[in-house]
């Protein structure tokens, strides 16, 4: 689509070459000259309105169409004797049109052309200087001046604008790159502040153990929350930073939408507590069951934008629907956000993507927040080739519209209800209780969705008298009511509960009576609890499971796995990481030794450093794949990496990688990913297996019991991650560790919270740093930057696994620095580098 300005310009050539082809038809009929050349000159007129009006084709062949037309009706003038002396006129406007496209070679040949045409009449007319009377030599001598000097005013004219451009280029530039450096600025400071963040987080977590006097209690909570929320602003201010540099791109894999909207129920829940809204998701149970895009995006645009909504409503309630529509290419995810807050005025409403901008920034502002919440939304959804659009009006609340294009993996309905035709529910809901009536109409929305979208017999009630008529003229099998109306009447629907399925919808602090026969479903109403309700009998009291968790512990028995790295440290981790889950774990220094492993040994998974000296991740990869004429095919090959770069999973898997897992690893992250590689043949879950002799950092998670929950993208992760927060004792034996900032407690919980195998990577850590500096050294003296980056990105992950964050993101730098080749910055920095290196190991000394 061309911009204002060139449909402006567009519009003026057209104008300008319509009213010259009149001209030129009407000297034609009035001259006697070729008529043929008229139905050629009008054709020209039509192609040139009907590209400008349907912007039809590319800016310069639309030019390039009118300068020829132009040109040839010029040619088509000046051939005649009769206008000998009107093809300077001609020449002129010629060249103050061509002085508007910026093509100084178009000028050129409108000169050439001119002096062709005088030549022309010269040599065919037979016209001489000496038969032509003195005011004729006197006229075309004006003429040939005033077209050199039109030529020349054109050329100062485009080669000043093209100054112009070119200073204005710079100066975007310039604001392009001050916005680079301003996010790499703001990217350094947060890493920097997450640090002694975390450690205010967890000493207040510890604290909070304690028994403190209830003054003191509070203070500790208020300490904490406030530590969360600038945890929080620090993630967004990375989440922009990514944005400004382009860095963002969006994942194409499958996923499941109810798992992206139940992480985002679990995530906006405990800020709503404190408010008290109505919070209605109403999801289309007919979206297709896997999607394929980006979840973590998604699942990150619609927390923003809710808790957003939780920000400014203080009253009412929250209304997020989540629908589809059919494309060629899969479906358009349309997601609809209604609150009835404070709404925005349409100033605001133009203003409100603006980076920092805040609608209530003035002295008396109502709440927190850095103004990036809404550009960072729009950013990620740019970023999957969606759009966002809001309308309000002040005091009305806000409406945020979200078209998000999808693919389709699965197109059966994401909920299902098996007995649809065997059922019939009422619901009893009194209207009377809502002091608003947009959350009346939330409800009665949602209800009529699901009962159609589901197929099911299903009926509303809005009074108890209603309630009663029904159940006497349907045959009920479910009554949903809300919490009010059960309170108001408990033994009537206790009595229901003998013959009827009754549902009470309450919040989360409510508690049915020990023996009670009714079901609990919690707010804020989801449409999956209901369709798992309907769907399964469930055990006790309380329908925790339709909506809440489930708790198992997960291992993979008889898994033999094979980890490579060209960093010993990390195959310990590794080794102790892995065979906390029952695997038989082997492991190996360098992708040639790992080649020579698989040749003699099946494995079922291999875990693949993907930057390593000699065989790199990808070329180990390869020649894996090629043993025994491909018989490892298929095999399971995960790429450990510290680059946790947007995009990082495809490219990867552009690679040849099953999957990818960060360094260090995380237990959560490793979890999904063997449910996703492994056969389900290999999962074991509590109960049905025992890790035998296990080292004490080998049986650390064994010891957990892990929480299933939503990852965003279709499959159930588990929560496995222990809260390490440090207790008297280790904060005193740790002292010395965290004066130097090192965050124990990251390196803990990377070492599955055993404080023994902490002990081991710390002196294993301290133990070769001689000889990895000296690798540094001769790499930095041999000017060997490609290694030298390998050997930085080995150090990167080391020290982040034993919680030396500062040391770890120094060696990110310079990795990304001999990556680039960029000598400069490694030479200012390399002694720095290995000074923080010693002072880490110094303090790991005195512990």
């Amino acid at each position: 689509m061309r911009t204002e300005a060139q449909t402006s310009m567009h519009l003026l050539l057209a104008g300008m070459v319509s009213g010259f082809s009149v001209i030129m038809t009407a000297t034609a009929f009035v001259m006697s000259w070729e008529l043929w050349m008229v139905p050629l000159i009008v054709l020209g007129c039509i192609v040139v309105w009907w590209l400008h009006i349907g912007r039809i084709g590319s800016e310069l062949l639309y030019e390039n169409i009118c300068a020829g037309l132009l040109m040839s009706e010029f040619f088509f003038f000046g051939v005649h004797q009769a206008s000998f002396f009107g093809i300077s006129t001609i020449a002129c406007v010629l060249c103050l049109v061509f002085s508007l496209m910026d093509r100084k070679w178009l000028l050129y040949l409108t000169a050439g052309l001119y002096v062709l045409e005088l030549l022309y009449h010269f040599v065919f007319f037979n016209i001489t200087i000496d038969d032509m009377a003195r005011r004729d030599v006197v006229y075309m001598g004006v003429g040939v001046a005033a077209v050199a000097g039109a030529v020349m005013i054109a050329r100062y004219r485009i080669n000043r604008r093209e100054k112009e451009k070119k200073k204005y280029s710079s100066m975007v530039a310039e604001l392009e790159a001050s916005g680079r450096q301003n996010a790499d600025f703001l990217s350094t400071v947060s890493h920097e502040l997450r640090t002694p963040i975390n450690m205010v987080i967890g000493l207040s977590e510890v604290a909070l153990g304690k028994e403190n006097a209830t003054e003191i209690y509070e203070d500790l909570q208020s300490i904490k929350l406030a530590g969360k929320r600038l945890s929080n602003q620090i993630n967004k201010i990375l989440d922009y930073a990514e944005i400004v540099e382009g860095t963002l791109t969006a994942a194409e894999e499958g996923y499941r939408i109810t798992s992206v909207i139940n992480d985002v129920i679990t995530t906006t829940t405990l800020q709503n507590s404190r408010s008290q809204l109505e919070m209605v998701f109403d999801v289309d149970p007919k979206i297709p069951t896997v999607l394929v895009g980006d979840a973590g995006k998604i699942s990150h645009v619609l927390k923003i934008l809710v808790e957003n909504s939780i920000k400014f409503t203080e009253e009412g309630g929250i209304n997020v629907c989540v629908g589809f529509r059919q494309e060629s290419y899969g479906v358009n995810l349309v997601i609809d956000i209604y609150d009835t807050g404070i709404g925005m005025t349409s100033t605001q409403l133009t203003k409100m993507f603006a980076d920092f901008y805040q609608a209530d920034s003035g002295s008396r502002r109502l709440t927190g927040g850095l103004g990036l919440g809404i550009p960072i939304a729009r950013g990620l959804l740019h970023a999957m080739g969606g759009f966002i659009h809001f309308d309000s009006k002040e005091q009305e609340g806000l409406q945020a519209h979200i078209i998000i294009p999808q693919g389709v993996e699965d197109e059966t309905p994401s909920m299902v209800v098996t007995n649809a035709a065997r059922l019939c529910i009422a619901c009893f809901f009194s209207p009377e209780k809502y002091n608003c009536d947009e959350v009346r109409r939330y409800y009665d929305k949602l209800i009529l969705h699901l009962v159609e979208g589901l197929g099911v017999e299903g009926y509303q009630a809005h009074t108890f008298e209603g309630l009663v008529k029904l159940q006497r003229e349907h045959n009920l099998t479910h009554v949903f009511i809300a919490q009010s109306e059960y309170e108001t009447n408990k033994a009537y629907y206790e009595a229901m509960a003998m013959t009827i399925q009754v549902i009470v919808f309450a919040d989360r602090k409510f508690t049915l009576d020990r023996d009670s026969g009714l079901l609990l479903i919690r707010k804020p109403f989801f449409a999956l609890s209901v369709v798992n309700l309907l769907n399964g009998q469930p055990e006790g009291k309380g329908y925790e499971k339709a909506q809440g968790t489930e708790r198992k512990a997960f291992y993979c028995e008889g898994v033999r796995a094979l980890a490579v790295d060209d960093e010993e440290m990390n195959l310990v981790v590794a080794k102790g990481v892995l065979g906390s889950y029952g695997m038989e774990v082997d492991t190996c220094l360098n992708g040639r030794e790992a080649v020579e492993r698989c040749r003699q040994t099946f494995y079922d998974i291999v875990f693949l450093d993907h930057m390593m000296p000699g065989f790199d991740g990808v070329e180990t990869l390869q020649r894996i794949r090629e043993i025994n004429n491909g018989m490892y095919q298929d095999l399971p090959v995960v790429a450990l990496t510290a680059n946790t770069i947007s995009g990082a999973r495809e490219m990867f898997r552009n690679e040849g990688f099953t999957e990818f897992i960060p360094k260090p690893i995380e237990r959560i992250v490793l979890e999904r990913v063997l449910r996703k590689v492994l056969p389900e043949q290999c999962m074991k879950y509590a109960g049905d297996f025992v890790v035998q002799d296990s080292k004490p950092q080998e049986k650390a998670a064994s010891s957990f019991l892990f929480e299933v929950e939503g990852d965003g993208q279709g499959n159930e992760a588990y929560d496995v991650q222990p809260e390490n927060t440090l207790t008297d004792e280790a904060l005193q034996k740790y002292a010395v560790l965290i004066q130097a900032g090192i965050n124990v407690e990251v390196g803990l919980d990377y070492c599955c919270g055993e404080d023994e195998f902490y002990m081991e990577m710390l002196q294993m850590f301290s133990s070769r740093a001689g000889e990895r500096m000296d690798e540094l050294k001769t790499l930095y003296e041999a000017a060997n930057w490609a290694d030298y980056s390998v050997k930085a990105h080995a150090l990167k992950s080391t020290a982040l696994t034993i919680g030396a964050e500062e040391l770890s993101s120094f060696a990110k730098k310079l990795e990304q620095a001999g990556k680039d080749e960029d000598v400069e910055y490694i030479q200012n920095h390399h002694a720095a580098l290995l000074d923080m290196y010693v002072e880490v190991c110094k303090a790991i000394s005195k512990l």
